[in-house]
């Protein structure tokens, strides 16, 4: 009888290392992405997990990759760029560090304008480019592009280039320290500066 109880124990015991190690692997093997959001009841930046998302009504999505055209042109600044800024507008904020944007979205009439501008300024169409793109290549027409404290304290710029990476906002050009751009996502490594706005890819 003896036995017998030893063998049952034995098996049962065999039975729970089985079921807990099963209870580990399930834990082990539960990973949920990353949400980026930016609260604003709070002004704070905010990362959830993917099963409970940004809150409707008190977050703006950041989007969880780099920002790309779409298919149809916007008429304003993109809501993932938008929420991006207001992320890092309140984190610099809280810092002392005043930040605005002093262009962001332009229409293509607009963006055209200021190529052919730029041309008369720059004698050619070649030396226009490094400053500013005509709308078929220039991302402010697709509400993607920032142009941050341009006629304000460059400190802002300065403070969105060191920290702009936890938001998913990069400095893109050598020549345009204003210029800011959603090449990432949040939490990235910003690529290496291009020389000027002529190396647009």
């Amino acid at each position: 009888m003896a036995v017998l109880l030893m063998g049952a124990a034995s098996l049962f015991g065999l039975a729970a290392d089985a079921v807990m190690h099963k209870e580990s692997k399930m834990v082990q093997e539960i990973n949920f992405s990353p949400v980026y959001c930016f609260n604003k009841p709070t002004q704070k930046f905010i990362i959830r997990p993917e099963f409970i998302g940004c809150v409707i009504g008190e977050d703006e999505s950041m989007g969880e990759s780099e920002i790309v055209e779409g298919t149809q042109r916007p008429n304003e600044i993109h809501p993932q760029v938008l929420a991006r800024f207001h992320s890092a507008q309140a984190a610099a904020n809280a810092e002392g560090i005043e930040m605005s944007i002093d262009s962001g979205f332009r229409t293509v009439e607009t963006q055209n304008y200021l190529f052919q501008r730029a041309i008369k300024e720059h004698k050619t169409a070649e030396e226009a480019k490094k400053w500013v793109l005509p709308s078929d290549l220039s991302r402010h027409p697709w509400g993607l592009a920032l142009d941050v404290n341009l006629h304000h304290d460059k400190s802002g710029a300065s403070w969105l280039e060191a920290n702009g990476a936890t938001f998913g906002l990069c400095r893109v050009y050598e020549n345009e320290w204003w210029h800011f751009e959603p090449l990432i996502a949040p939490g990235g490594i910003c690529p290496a500066l291009k020389p000027d706005a002529s190396q647009v890819k």
